[in-house]
């Protein structure tokens, strides 16, 4: 007997050996990165269903929340298709509302400066009731000015999924609630507009109010029933802009200073992300006026603000405050932690411009065939700073990354000035 067990022995000696090799490997692996500290809700209904979660809590959170947002995004324009044929959602630019049970659309466009409000045609005797329209219209105008960050959020169902799903990975956090400020604050003296000043500045903006629609005029007589949508386009005034830049001017400067940046490099970044939007949010999704992405450039940012990396909500970077303060402490990592061996500061500048908007690795992709960061930064510190910033803009591996560098430049040439 003792014989027989001396060969299992032998056999499964080296069997066990590995087995236990494999699961050290895989231990070390599922440690790797920043750990938050949180209960493990891995039994929840929002995570059971994730077949493949990674294991490191940067990449499970980031697929948790893309995961919440594209079903919710998934099941909020199938409502919105049964009204309208493009089921369009609130973008880096662009705040879009639908009221009255979908009847109804309104967009702020924050890079066109303009509101859209779109419906369909009243009508009287056969041809539209242009009057009605604009009554209607002006309600609705009025609605937008008086809305607040907080209170739109609270009406988005795309946000309502977000924070179930930021509750999910991080039940214990406490998050400060989102600002009371207005969307549209810079259109109004005071930070809290009374109704009848809201009602005056609707008036005024109402009586550039435009229709857009290819076949109607005061002379067309249109059937009733069309079940064609009519938009009035509403300009807003050309300073709003420079208003809203002025709103937000202390804080950037605040944070550049306490992070050793460059104020205009961070208003351009502002205006770039989102034309300062403070709703703006992107399909991956990141969220406010410098579009922070939670689990990746917002972890950077905690570790760097609060010593500990952790998940920002949403709600969170929605304010745009603390928005700004997340957005300085990223660039500032990137900048003087990530990026510190591109030796030229102005060489440096251009890539982390690049690597804000596609990260340091994929940037890296410019000038050598790997996404390896360390393997670039011998060939980026041969070069002169001109030849870095040709280089990002001609051959950075994403389109969009290549136009972002120049647009941020561009914009900060501006800002320089004020």
């Amino acid at each position: 007997m003792s014989a027989i067990v001396r060969v299992f022995n032998r056999l499964l000696a080296p069997l066990c050996l590995l087995l236990i090799a494999t699961l050290a490997a895989s231990a070390g692996a599922a440690g790797g990165g920043w750990v938050i500290e949180r209960e493990d809700r891995g039994d929840s209904p929002l995570l059971k269903d994730r077949k493949a979660i990674a294991q490191s809590p940067e990449a499970r959170e980031r697929q948790v929340l893309a995961a919440a947002y594209t079903r919710a995004l998934q099941e909020e324009q199938a409502k919105i298709r049964e009204h309208w044929p493009e089921p369009e959602v609130t973008s880096p630019t662009r705040w879009v509302v639908y009221a009255d049970d979908y009847q109804v659309k309104r967009v702020v466009d924050f890079e066109h400066n303009q509101v859209e409000v779109s419906m369909d045609g009243m009508h009287q005797g056969g041809r539209l009731d242009f009057a009605a329209m604009s009554q209607a219209v002006s309600r609705h105008l009025q609605q937008t000015l008086g809305t607040s960050i907080q209170d739109a959020l609270n009406q988005d169902p795309l946000q309502q999924a977000l924070a179930a799903a930021h509750t999910e990975l991080n039940p214990a956090a406490v998050d400060a609630g989102p600002s009371q400020a207005l969307v549209l604050s810079e259109l109004f003296d005071n930070r809290k507009p009374s109704q009848r000043q809201l009602r005056q500045v609707t008036a005024q903006l109402m009586r550039k109010a435009a229709i857009r629609y290819q076949a109607v005029n005061a002379s067309i007589a249109v059937p009733v029933n069309t079940g064609r949508k009519l938009t009035y386009v509403v300009p807003l005034p050309d300073h709003r802009l420079r208003r809203k830049v002025q709103e937000y001017q202390p804080e950037v400067k605040r944070n550049a200073e306490r992070f050793a940046l460059s104020a205009d490099v961070m208003l351009a970044i502002i205006h770039t992300e989102s034309h300062f939007n403070p709703l703006a949010r992107s399909h991956i999704p990141a969220f406010g006026l410098m579009q922070i992405v939670p689990s990746t450039a917002g972890r950077d940012a905690t570790r760097k603000l609060f010593n500990k990396a952790s998940l920002l909500s949403p709600k969170y970077l929605y304010d745009p405050g603390k928005n700004i303060e997340v957005g300085a402490a990223y660039l500032s990592v990137l900048y003087y932690d990530y990026l510190k061996d591109i030796k030229n500061p102005e060489s440096r500048l251009y890539y982390t411009l690049a690597a804000y908007n596609a990260g340091a690795s994929s940037v890296a992709r410019a000038f050598v065939a790997r996404p390896s960061f360390t393997d670039a930064v011998a060939v980026i510190n041969r070069m002169t700073p001109q030849q870095v910033l040709e280089r990002l803009i001609k051959q950075a591996p994403q389109r969009e990354t290549r136009q972002y560098v120049q647009k941020v430049l561009k914009r900060r040439a501006h800002y320089a000035n004020l």
